[in-house]
């Protein structure tokens, strides 16, 4: 057996000494003669938010400058003079900026939605109002009058959903471009007993590719929050009334070519909602969010994909409510360039889900099932408390669904739960040290299903339980990183459903030639852990790197309310990597780095076994070229045969490059290419174009089409299960060789009217075809080896007229023949996508919402663009007309 003692047991002896030595170890930090410090005035008179900074209450501030270039040329002047004062009122904190340019007529404002990346002059202000050194909250202005926001949680990352209500004015004029920023109190959390926040301010001059700061950090050394200037004067703030309602309202029109007769859709729906979001203060550190009914059409939609794994495909979270403050439930994170990959603990996604279940009558003839689960009610209640804790919690109430059927024409309509009544939760506490420098946190998740309908029952988990504990420490100005974690799962059930779980794709514990795995169809319950530990040199000098120490016991479990694709592996990472910031003849920045992945199974097979390199180059004239080059050397792998017996991976190699020009420019150009290949005579190409084009000042249109060929020598088909005994494990393992083309042709418009009405636009045509040829018979163990039928084994003949091949394994009658479908397929779909936003007064905002889909798949096999692009059109086209209304309420 491999690791041994137990890799989890060798974890917490390495890092409990080492944890203790460190958190007790002195912090080291910059001088605080070295910090840059700003002060802010108390308001008296008023401020009229103009864009001007012509009031009295302006003078009476202190200004302050922006003392340093990040970039182009990291440490020297600015180019050009920032200048900014703060003002401290009542109940909102105000800051006027002037961003002197001598060249006024070269500012570049463009408009653009909240949020977006606009690519043109701005400036970021960023507030660590709690003084924690750890998280933060970011306010960007531009100089058309448009806004984005953003909360950096304690990972660094910013959270763009984070929508504060605050407001901006700006203007422009001979000596460059000014701004006036109010932001409520009531929007910020804040430490009323701090004397000095933390403050940053990034100045972008487009034209330049210049970024100036307030306070300097090398490129090469950790930016984050704690590196940030102090802004002082900033006691005895009263504690603002925090109560914001808002409610909404929602109507939804769905048409499209229902079959003649169906009984529950005449092609055209019409339906209704309302709800509310509720934002209550229930103290100075605690912070309640709540939503009863929520409603996200005004999403955009997800894009199609062709899916032949054994693994599920998954989106990103895009709904407002979940997305913010996502991070507070981040648990485990390991600071690390290069890991094997942990299990999600906590992905939002799972509440609200298409129903997993279906009905189960064999004679239902027409069907009404929901394509989401509703979500009844949800709330997060999220802070940072005294002395350094910090506080995440959610629990969320999804109904249980039923679909509707009926089983005669004109008979009585039947129902069955497609998807139970669920309750989530997660919670998450850590314990900040040493100015944020060093945190214990622990996570709990919990999933329970009410399982009454027997169908449901043998599908899904009754209940499912997370628990987990993690360590981080930084030392060196953050420099440096150590990082541990341990959790543990726990799921109950019925037999059936633990048996699913058991055979699922992450573990397939029923692989016949598996020794360290008990598969036990009887079971009730499933229990596991996973562990890791991680050391990083994150920044400082020139060189960085890590090393990353990983254990997924194989009944570890997170997909209830997580995602888990495999388990049952302990491995190693390492990663090194050489960084130079100081422009040369060439190059203005460049990367060099070399990095290394193991894992094996439990019964101490290699299944991972890679080397790679990666070079990032930045030209003096901004554009970029990043490659990387990885082999994979020869492996086993355990999952190919799905749950059948263990194969053997021959070496392969994957390339990738990317070129992008320039972002100083209204046109960005950017080109990928990747490439695979094997000794087996398998490989894969991919080349993607993004073409983005900002057409005015208001105006940006990108377009992103992609083509990729895969050839794929190993492509499972099925399993036959041989009743003769003719085989080792009486089983047939069925593949293919496949040969698959796909192209997406990706477009985006944006357009905005002013900085609080915006139209989105998004289409995706998706072209995806596969050709199966070459069925054939997985060999041996242990091997790559596979014997074709018709050719090595048997014989096999296609029925054109049933769209099936029969095929006789031993061409002698000996074992039973099978039959296969034709598996060739041409998938064609359209998704399109747009969104009218306008916020007609601030934090409310009415949406108009048009979404179209067509979508088919026949069975041609060969890739013909004007054929198939033509055909898209042909298909019916479901519309979805939507309308949304918010309006929220300061109370």
């Amino acid at each position: 057996m491999l690791f041994r003692p137990r890799f989890a047991a060798l974890l917490l002896l390495v890092t409990l000494p080492v944890a203790t030595a460190l958190a007790q170890a002195p912090i080291a930090n910059r001088a605080h003669a070295e910090v840059p410090r700003a002060h802010a005035a108390r308001l008296t008179g008023e401020v009229r938010l103009d864009g001007r900074l012509d009031e009295a209450a302006w003078q009476s501030a202190t200004p302050f400058e922006l003392g340093a270039q990040r970039s182009p040329d990291e440490g020297k002047s600015p180019t050009e003079r920032t200048e900014f004062r703060v003002l401290l009122g009542p109940n909102a904190l105000y800051i006027g900026a002037r961003m002197f340019d001598r060249e006024p007529g070269k500012i570049i404002r463009r408009l653009g939605r909240r949020d977006d990346n606009i690519r043109g002059d701005g400036l970021s202000i960023s507030l660590d109002a709690r003084h924690d050194h750890l998280t933060a909250f970011e306010f960007d202005v531009f100089p058309a009058g448009n806004k984005g926001d953003a909360a950096i949680g304690a990972d660094g990352q910013p959270d763009d959903s984070w929508d504060p209500v605050w407001e901006v004015a700006t203007s422009t004029d001979r000596e460059g471009w000014t701004a006036e920023i109010r932001i409520p109190l009531s929007q910020l959390r804040f430490d009323r007993n701090a004397d000095e926040w933390g403050i940053q301010i990034n100045r972008l001059i487009q034209r330049k590719n210049e970024v100036d700061v307030f306070s300097y950090v090398p490129r090469n050394e950790n930016d984050g929050v704690n590196r940030y200037g102090h802004l002082a004067g900033m006691s005895g703030l009263s504690t603002p009334r925090r109560i914001e309602l808002t409610p909404y309202a929602s109507a939804n029109a769905q048409f499209d070519q229902t079959p003649p007769g169906n009984r529950f859709r005449d092609g055209s729906d019409f339906s209704r909602n309302a709800g509310a979001d509720l934002r209550l203060g229930l103290t100075s550190d605690l912070t309640l969010d709540a939503t009863i009914n929520p409603d996200f059409g005004q999403v955009e939609v997800d894009p199609a994909v062709v899916n032949l794994s054994a693994f599920e495909t998954t989106f990103p979270e895009k709904r407002p409510f979940f997305v913010e403050g996502a991070d507070l439930f981040s648990f485990g994170q390991l600071h690390v360039f290069n890991n094997n990959g942990t299990p999600v603990t906590f992905f939002s996604r799972r509440i609200g889900r298409q129903p997993q279940g279906f009905i189960a009558n064999p004679d239902a003839t027409d069907e009404d099932v929901p394509s989401q689960t509703t979500i009844a009610a949800a709330l997060k209640l999220t802070g940072k408390l005294k002395g350094g804790w910090s506080v995440a919690l959610l629990n969320a109430v999804t109904p249980e669904e039923r679909g509707r059927f009926v089983t005669t024409a004109g008979g009585p309509v039947q129902r069955a739960a497609v998807e139970p009544l669920t309750n989530y939760f997660a919670a998450r506490v850590r314990r900040e040290f040493h100015q944020g420098n060093t945190a214990i946190g622990g996570l709990v998740t919990g999933v329970n299903r009410s399982l009454s309908d027997s169908v449901l029952a043998g599908l899904l988990r009754g209940s499912a339980y997370l628990a987990g504990v993690d360590f981080t420490h930084f030392w060196a100005n953050r420099n440096w990183a150590l990082d541990a974690s341990y959790a543990t799962s726990l799921l109950h059930g019925s037999a059936a459903a633990i048996a699913r779980t058991q055979r699922s794709s992450a573990r397939y514990f029923q692989r016949p030639d598996a020794t360290d795995l008990d598969y036990d169809p009887s079971r009730t319950s499933l229990s596991g852990y996973a562990a890791q530990l991680g050391l990083t040199k994150v920044a400082g000098g020139h060189w960085a790197g890590s090393v990353a120490l990983q254990e997924k016991s194989p009944g570890y479990e997170t997909n209830d309310i997580g995602l888990t694709n495999t388990v049952g592996r302990r491995g190693v990472a390492t990663d090194i990597h050489y960084f130079e910031s100081k422009p040369g003849k060439v190059f203005r920045q460049w990367t060099l780095g070399f990095l290394s992945g193991n894992e094996w199974n439990y019964d101490g097979n290699h299944t991972t076994n890679f080397v790679g390199s990666i070079q990032n180059f930045t030209f003096k004239n901004f554009w970029t070229l990043n490659t990387n080059v990885f082999h994979n050397l020869s492996s086993f792998d355990d999952q190919l045969t799905r749950g059948g017996p263990l194969a053997k991976l021959p070496a392969r190699t994957n390339a990738n490059l990317s070129l992008q020009s320039s972002s100083r420019h209204p046109f960005l150009f950017r080109v990928e290419a990747s490439g695979n290949w094997n000794p087996a005579g398998g490989f894969g190409r991919t080349l993607g174009l993004n073409l983005t084009y900002q057409t005015g000042p208001n105006m940006q249109v990108s377009f992103q089409p992609s083509f990729s060929r895969f050839h794929n020598v190993s492509q499972y088909v099925q399993r036959v299960d041989d009743t003769q005994g003719l085989t080792l494990y009486g089983r047939r393992d069925v593949f293919a060789t496949l040969d698959q083309r796909e192209l997406a042709l990706d477009t985006r418009l944006n357009w905005t009217l002013t900085p609080k009405l915006s139209a989105q636009l998004y289409v995706q045509p998706l072209i995806s075809t596969g050709d199966f040829s070459d069925y054939k018979e997985f060999a041996a163990p242990g091997t790559f080896n596979f014997d074709v039928y018709g050719k090595d084994r048997g014989t096999i003949t296609h029925d054109n007229a049933a769209g099936r091949y029969t095929i006789d394994p031993d061409g002698a009658g000996a074992a039973a023949p099978f039959t296969i479908g034709d598996q060739n397929f041409n998938f064609r779909s359209l998704r399109a996508n747009v969104v009218l936003r306008w916020e007609y007064r601030p934090g409310s905002t009415i949406f108009l919402v048009w979404q179209q889909s067509r979508e088919g798949v026949v069975d041609i096999g060969d890739f013909s663009f004007r054929r198939d692009f033509n055909a898209i059109f042909t298909r019916p086209a479901t519309n979805v007309f939507a309308v949304k209304a918010t309006y929220w309420l300061g109370l």
